[in-house]
């Protein structure tokens, strides 16, 4: 069985980019039965804030793959450069690193799909 970080890095500037990742992630686990992780990083923490016009849509894609098990991940670097706290992002994802996970994920055999 496959096991793949799916890593969404496109802001805001590309919401079709960003939901083909959400549907990536989510075919991969319900169709393929592969193990997959989600990290939002650099521009892409952007598709984790509440306060945007396209929250509604992020937020269901986000509970769809928590339906499915999926682990989400936002990186605290990127949040901070792009002014977000933890209080700007849809509850339940866990803040990491995200360069010690995308090593720690590769180390443990993890392909790294980035949109």
């Amino acid at each position: 069985m496959a096991k793949i970080l799916v890593m969404l890095i496109t802001g805001k500037e590309n919401i079709n980019t960003e939901m083909v990742a959400f549907s990536f992630a989510f075919n991969a686990v319900k169709n393929a039965k592969s193990t997959v992780e989600f990290l939002f990083l650099g521009r892409g923490v952007q598709a984790a804030s509440k306060n945007q016009k396209s929250s509604p849509q992020f937020l269901d894609q986000i509970n769809m793959l928590r339906n499915e098990g999926v682990p989400l991940k936002i990186c605290k670097v990127s949040m901070a450069g792009e002014g977000l706290t933890e209080s700007d992002i849809f509850s339940g994802l866990e803040s990491v690193y995200g360069g010690v996970e995308v090593d720690s994920r590769i180390q443990d055999g993890y392909s790294v799909i980035t949109f």
